[in-house]
């Protein structure tokens, strides 16, 4: 066994661990919804909270650091079309998290407090937390074909599908937030 192929096999386990308890909380996200049942949300949230530094973050950063240890070790440059696509999916993945899921968990937290687990506040900013992992999720799976297909630039029906299905997923999401009435601001006192 090589050192490129140790490489392989940690880079492949930790985007499973990454990818499958994404999709796994998507499936209890959605129950989550489903049932309306404000105690569950809010450990589904919890819950979220807890797991982010334990498992999505390592996991993730693990993906990164493997990725380009075995673009490094193995016959790859950075400028390959799949390893530029692989890149720029960590980074959207990454700035989401940063610049929306982190934010929305907070707005998560300041309604549950102010209103309670079930308050229609707290249900909507956990939707609207719920419908954009989603997205990522399915940017996360398109980086994944990416890195098992590598397309290159000859390879623009690939190419396409995969900015269409991504499109797609952009588009429902849009759909399923529109008409989804603002949260309103907790009332402060004055």
């Amino acid at each position: 066994m090589s050192y490129y192929e140790v490489l392989l096999f940690l880079h492949v386990s930790a985007a499973i661990v990454w990818i499958g308890a994404g999709i796994a909380f998507q499936l209890i996200g959605i129950r989550a919804e489903q049932t309306r049942n404000g105690p569950f949300m809010q450990g589904l949230a919890e819950s979220a909270e807890w797991l982010t530094p334990r498992l999505f973050i390592p996991a993730s950063l693990a993906v990164l650091i493997l990725g380009i240890l075995l673009t490094i070790e193995g016959p790859w440059t950075f400028d390959t079309l799949w390893v530029v696509l692989g890149l720029a999916g960590f980074a959207a993945s990454f700035l989401t998290g940063l610049l929306f899921l982190r934010v929305e968990a907070q707005r998560i937290d300041a309604a549950v407090a102010a209103h309670g687990p079930g308050s229609p506040d707290a249900r909507r900013y956990i939707r609207r937390l719920n419908v954009v992992q989603r997205v990522e999720l399915v940017l996360l799976v398109l980086v994944v074909a990416a890195m098992t297909i590598k397309p290159t630039g000859d390879d623009v029906g690939t190419l396409v599908l995969f900015a269409a299905v991504l499109a797609a997923a952009v588009a429902y999401a849009g759909w399923l937030l529109r008409g989804q009435p603002e949260a309103t601001a907790p009332a402060t006192e004055g």
